[in-house]
């Protein structure tokens, strides 16, 4: 069975290629733009919106009278139709459902121009990935090993790393963040291939993980994993670094006409490069801990958080959003997918924190400061996140009637494996012997 991995990879670019692609984003936008305006007068006009004949309509044109789209390659003026008529579908398609309007996508809107981003596409027939060995070109020698993209009508980009997974090429994109720039490929291969490189542990456990906002992690075995707060260790830097930014010469109201100074520029490109690092820190993170349990446990069991609430609470909103919930279950479902895992998600109204294990007695009263639990019916005491990842694990245990012998065990060396494991990749963690 073959299935379809991404991996993105940073790219080593001289002056001309990012000035090339600068240009390949500009044609991206400007197609966007040019074939978004032509829907808009359509939309107006009640008319019949057909994007392959606007499609032909522009390829029609291009040559007299956009002859700048012909400089890159043909895939940066093409691919903004076919994802220009993929956001209409969606669109078309959350109006007839019964989606409330802040969960429905809203219609395209046009791109604007910027210094510190953007993308554009090439197809699988157009991109190779080579060694500089296997290149046939004087300026790459016998004893060249490194990985090479060939970016159409511009040449040959060394790779900063080799791709991870052999296989089809499908596509790659191209994007720009900040002052870096990268290729992100999607690449056909098999089950078998992946198997090879990503070996399972034989632990057949069961999980629950209760999330939260001083430890970003309690597991049900007790072992609880601690966010590294990168935004909350950086605070100072950056708060320095964004007062330099207000003091520069740029427009301080909507109206204001005052031209932005070439030291705002370079500062804002300071501010940017500090968030990109906080940024990256933080997924590199996500990316361990999804890892380390997909790896570990055979049924994961989480909780479904209201983080758009959570986010309107202004004394929860920085260390939630320091510590990202929803994008680390995001990866753990998905590399659960490719592991033949199984996730099990609980209603978000449910009570996990405050439900009795002892009697299932619901204790209304406790409080986010409270980080024992006592039931006041039957006097059971444990800590509050492990009890809360204990009863996670029920949720599943209720759904499919009753979980095998297996599951349930918490081996002292499948502990002692799954701590290792997270103290190799970095990650600081604590035991809580009464929840073991």
């Amino acid at each position: 069975m073959t299935i379809t991995l991404s991996h993105k990879i940073e790219l080593k670019a001289n002056n001309k290629f990012k000035s090339y692609c600068r240009k390949a984003f500009g044609v991206s936008r400007f197609t966007w733009n040019w074939a978004l305006e032509r829907v808009k007068e359509k939309r107006e006009r009640k008319e019949k919106i057909d994007i392959l004949e606007l499609k032909k309509e522009f390829n029609h044109i291009k040559r007299k009278q956009y002859p700048f789209v012909m400089e890159v390659t043909k895939y940066a003026s093409q691919q903004p139709f076919i994802f220009l008529k993929r956001a209409l579908s969606q669109f078309f398609e959350d109006l007839k459902s019964d989606k409330s309007s802040s969960k429905r996508r809203g219609f395209p809107v046009f791109k604007k121009k910027s210094y510190s981003s953007g993308s554009f596409y090439i197809g699988g027939d157009l991109a190779a990935v080579k060694k500089g060995s296997e290149i046939k070109d004087k300026r790459f020698g016998a004893s060249d090993n490194k990985p090479y993209l060939h970016v159409p009508k511009f040449g040959w980009v060394m790779l900063r790393e080799e791709i991870r997974f052999p296989g089809k090429v499908n596509s790659v994109t191209i994007s720009q963040d900040g002052d870096k720039f990268f290729a992100s490929f999607s690449i056909e291969t098999s089950e078998i291939v992946y198997e090879g490189t990503h070996k399972a542990n034989a632990q057949e456990a069961l999980c629950g993980c209760d999330w939260g906002v001083k430890d970003l992690l309690t597991l049900s075995n007790g072992i609880k994993i601690k966010g590294s707060k990168h935004l909350k260790r950086r605070q100072r830097q950056l708060a320095r670094q964004q007062r330099k930014l207000a003091k520069k010469q740029h427009p301080r109201t909507k109206g204001d006409k005052t031209p932005i100074s070439k030291n705002y520029v370079k500062q804002s490109r300071k501010v940017g490069k500090l968030y990109r690092r906080i940024k990256a820190q933080r997924l590199d993170e996500n990316e361990k801990i999804s890892s380390v349990l997909v790896r570990h446990f055979r049924v994961i069991c989480v909780e479904t958080l209201n983080v758009k609430g959570m986010m309107s609470n202004h004394r929860l909103a920085k260390a939630v959003s320091d510590n990202s919930p929803y994008s680390l279950k995001e990866m753990i479902k998905r590399k659960s997918a490719l592991r033949e895992r199984t996730v099990v998600e609980a209603d978000q109204f449910y009570a996990s924190s405050k439900t009795c294990r002892g009697c299932g007695k619901v204790n209304k009263d406790l409080k986010l400061s409270d980080r024992i639990f006592v039931c006041p019916k039957c006097g059971f005491t444990e800590d509050r996140d492990v009890q809360a990842a204990k009863n996670l694990t029920e949720v599943y245990i209720n759904r499919v009637g009753s979980a095998s012998p297996e599951l349930l065990k918490n081996k002292p060396v499948d502990l002692t494996a799954l701590l290792d494991d997270l103290a190799i990749n970095g990650l600081a963690t604590s035991r809580v012997e009464s929840g073991i």
